[in-house]
């Protein structure tokens, strides 16, 4: 059974969306209800999410972007590209980890500052870290954390680094 509906639109909003029936070549209807459809079924999901002990909540502030746990989707892709400064800021965490069992802030921009050892040179790593602290849209994705002095590994994105740890020690 089939319920006819009306809503209102913007003007550009409606334009765009019939260029982009024309590109699909699809029913105006269909689309709208394939629209629908996503809708509710990400709804739902998120309502899921709340309601469910076992899941992980995303911060409230983000919880309509997919900005949480955005660096967990680039760390295999930052593992395998050693001249960016993401790798090279994680290869430091992780050889003043291997060294010390210990990592500070001072000990990772120290290792990213020596012009002399490439591999880990990064001349902007106060700005490249402070990215690798945050989810949000013009952030790398949160990796890290720190009290000021000490480094840890944010533990939503732990598990996935830590696999790809060999791949930024080489």
């Amino acid at each position: 059974m089939k319920k006819e509906i009306t809503f209102s639109l913007d003007n550009d909003v409606y334009e765009k969306f019939c260029i982009a029936l024309h590109l699909t070549n699809e029913d105006e209807d269909d689309a709208v209800e394939n629209c629908m459809r996503a809708y509710i079924a990400k709804t739902f999901e998120r309502a899921s999410h709340e309601y469910s002990p076992n899941t992980i909540k995303k911060p409230s502030a983000d919880s309509e972007i997919d900005y949480y746990r955005k660096a967990a989707q680039r760390i295999p892709v930052w593992a395998l590209k050693p001249n960016q400064y993401n790798h090279k800021i994680i290869r430091a965490f992780f050889e003043a980890e291997q060294a010390t069992g210990e990592v500070t802030l001072d000990t990772m921009e120290l290792l990213c500052s020596k012009k002399e050892r490439s591999e880990l040179y990064v001349p902007t790593f106060k700005n490249n870290y402070s990215q690798m602290k945050i989810d949000g849209p013009k952030s790398h994705g949160r990796v890290f954390e720190d009290d000021g002095e000490r480094v840890w590994i944010w533990k939503e994105v732990e598990d996935v680094l830590r696999r790809y740890k060999d791949s930024f020690l080489i």
